[in-house]
């Protein structure tokens, strides 16, 4: 383009003589001049802001997937640290802890000579004869919650009970992870490490007196007399969420970094070494965190990537979410390449208007002055040919709007999807298109966009050529350059397979539910059709209360698998016809115990396994299997348990008739001590509606 320049400046003074004609070609010279450098400057300010918004997108982006998973990790840690609450909660163990923290002897020869030659100091006898018991309780909850291995520490980090029988050495690091745990009082992690088994982690939970007073986040309690270790497998847990998000980018990978030393390794658990040693240097800001900035990949120190780190609470992990810079740099180039191509247009358009502007001052004929506008007309419609075809390689629809609702503008996709030539599309509008009911709810978005001039995003279904599609919807306002805004402009993105396939993975869970219940209820010849009545008018109860839909997919899911636990209780007492004996009603209650064994280490919500744990207790205290009260019972086992009793006496057994459910709503109501009122009013407004009379007519 310069060449080109150059090469119009010296051919002009050769068609004009004299000094009148050499000031005319100057004028038109500055005139290209001002031109080329005003479209240079506003195409170069184009690129910036572009590369500007991008960057900012994709950090905001980065920021939410990273965050998003930061606090996933989180609560999995605390997850795995709660289990340790069974053991240290036993009053059996906190008491053997505070007797060992008690003890002024050495724990090497205390449990060295009894199992050598059976002589223990005096003091010690008794901690001693308690071992083999307290090894084999913490074995057995080793096994059922799921760790590896576990110990118990004293305040001096000193393991004096393990799971294997013996009580190998442990590392320093393990000492004092142990020894913050009981003099801050709270969980310790410790850092990732590579065995035979796979990736494997340390847990460190204080132990506390019988005694000791409970605090709160704001005000820990204090005094730990030890320290329970566990020791879990982790490599399936940590590759499932290092897996790719859905919503991550094209050439976007999410790693693991923790401390190693004075530097850093990226965790792999799905090499054979389990880590990468990060050789370029890591830079951590003042808040702890990686900030969102260009720099060598974790993985590969001569790969350039955009990344963003954010520290996990706790353990010394960085959760980094990465992307090659040529990826994340591919819009903004494209963005340059198309506007600089245009602006090259615009050059040379202005040499165009130029050389016709020096034709007219220099008096060329009329038929040479025709002749360069023609040519000019022709450069601008190759331009627009440029641009056309520029959208017509794009799936996506793309519409402009005038302020009156009517197409303006609509590119080859969305003409091709309505079915009608582009031309019959400008000047309507989205009613005549899409149908009035569409229309409608577009334009209420339309009029937010407009009103507020900032983009709007949402998911609608449209119906096109008589086929539904679901369809997200970016529109954001087209204003002039006084800030007005003169329309909207859409673009349309097809995700109607991809919300199909989210419908067709709820439809098969669902049924997976369903069929799980019908098998519990073969246990029981009682049971048959309780669960599918429980689960269908637990849904109803909860929509009536105007709970979640996540509350209503977590109740429906409680009361699918609320049974499940009565498969292991003995068939003669689930179907005796007479009175339970109290033996045997300690058995029935059992089921909980069961239902929670099975159920705790399968990945599903912990509401989900509280609802279905505490739907037998009683808000007076009166229930099983921990007699909580009140406020202590979460409102989805409230509401399982109205509607748990409602359905058993609504049903017939080998000892009684079945009641009527105005009876059984009578005795709910009057029970107002024992069970939730609001709940039980929601329930008497349910059956009262056609859905409720429908499952009430099919509950035989």
């Amino acid at each position: 383009m310069a060449e080109r320049t150059k090469q119009t400046a010296s051919e002009v003074p050769k068609s004009i003589g004299g000094a009148g004609q050499t000031v005319k070609i100057g004028v038109v010279l500055a005139f290209v001049l001002v031109i080329s450098v005003g479209i240079v400057l506003l195409a170069n300010r184009a690129v910036g802001d572009k590369e500007s918004g991008v960057l900012e997108n994709l950090q905001k982006r980065f920021h939410l997937l990273v965050q998003g998973r930061t606090e996933v990790i989180g609560s999995f840690l605390d997850n795995v640290a709660h289990h340790g609450d069974r053991l240290i909660k036993s009053d059996l163990f906190r008491l053997y802890a505070t007797e060992i923290d008690g003890f002024d002897g050495d724990l090497t020869v205390l449990f060295g000579a009894i199992r050598s030659d059976g002589q223990v100091p005096e003091d010690g006898e008794s901690l001693a004869e308690q071992l083999p018991m307290m090894e084999n309780m913490l074995r057995e909850f080793s096994t059922y919650a799921g760790f590896v291995n576990a110990r118990i520490l004293n305040k001096r980090g000193e393991a004096y009970i393990a799971t294997d029988g013996h009580l190998p050495p442990m590392s320093e690091e393990q000492i004092k992870a142990a020894q913050a745990a009981i003099r801050e009082n709270g969980p310790q992690y410790s850092s990732l490490r590579k065995t035979a088994l796979g990736m494997e982690m340390d847990v460190y939970v204080p132990i506390y007196p019988p005694d000791a007073v409970g605090g709160t986040d704001e005000a820990p309690r204090e005094g730990a007399v030890g320290a329970l270790m566990m020791t879990r497998q982790v490599s399936g847990k940590i590759t499932e969420l290092l897996s790719n998000s859905p919503l991550a980018g094209k050439g976007e990978k999410t790693k693991l970094m923790q401390k190693a030393g004075p530097g850093f390794r990226e965790v792999t658990p799905w090499t054979s070494e389990g880590f990468l040693d990060i050789a370029s240097p890591v830079k951590i800001d003042e808040n702890g965190h990686l900030p969102f900035a260009v720099r060598p990949s974790l993985s590969d120190d001569a790969r350039r990537v955009y990344s963003l780190g954010v520290r996990i609470p706790g353990p010394e992990w960085w959760l980094v979410q990465e992307v090659d810079y040529a990826e994340a740099m591919r819009p903004i180039n494209d963005f340059k390449r198309t506007v600089y191509i245009v602006a090259g247009l615009g050059i040379l358009t202005a040499f165009l208007v130029a050389g016709l502007a020096w034709w007219i001052l220099t008096g060329v004929q009329s038929q040479r002055i025709a002749t360069q506008f023609k040519a000019l007309a022709a450069k601008i419609e190759e331009q627009k040919r440029f641009i056309d075809s520029i959208n017509a390689n794009i799936d996506e629809f793309i519409t402009l709007k005038d302020a009156g609702g009517r197409f303006t503008y609509v590119n080859d996709a969305f003409a091709e999807a309505a079915g009608r030539p582009k031309e019959e599309l400008i000047g309507m509008d989205a009613a005549a298109v899409f149908g009035f009911d569409t229309a409608k709810r577009l334009e209420t978005i339309d009029e937010v966009v407009v009103r507020e001039h900032r983009k709007k995003t949402i998911s609608e279904p449209i119906f096109l050529r008589s086929k539904r599609h679901q369809f997200q919807i970016s529109k954001s306002p087209y204003c002039d350059a006084d800030g007005q805004c003169e329309g909207v402009v859409e673009v349309y993105r097809d995700i109607t397979e991809f919300v199909a396939a989210q419908e067709k993975n709820k439809r098969l869970i669902k049924s997976a539910m369903e069929a799980l219940g019908s098998t519990i209820e073969a246990a029981d010849p009682y049971l048959g059709g309780h669960t599918k009545l429980l689960a269908g008018l637990s849904v109803e109860v909860a929509r009536h209360m105007r709970l979640s839909e996540m509350d209503i997919a977590e109740i429906e899911t409680a009361a699918n698998l609320s049974q499940i636990g009565k498969m292991f209780v003995p068939n003669e007492i689930l179907t005796k016809p007479g009175k339970l004996t109290p033996e045997e009603m300690d058995a029935m209650e059992q089921h909980v115990e069961y239902a929670y064994r099975i159920l705790k280490d399968i990945d599903i919500d912990e509401a989900v396994l509280k609802a279905i744990y505490q739907m037998n207790e009683r808000l007076d205290g009166s229930g099983y299997p921990k007699s909580l009260k009140n406020g202590e019972i979460i409102m989805l086992a409230r509401i399982l348990a109205v509607l748990n009793v409602f359905c058993a006496m609504i049903r017939p057994r080998s000892y009684r008739g079945a009641k009527e459910p105005q009876q059984a709503l009578d005795i709910l109501a009057g029970e107002s001590a024992k069970y939730d009122p609001e709940a039980v009013a929601a329930l008497a407004d349910v059956i009262a509606t056609p859905a409720g009379e429908r499952l009430l007519g099919g509950k035989d």
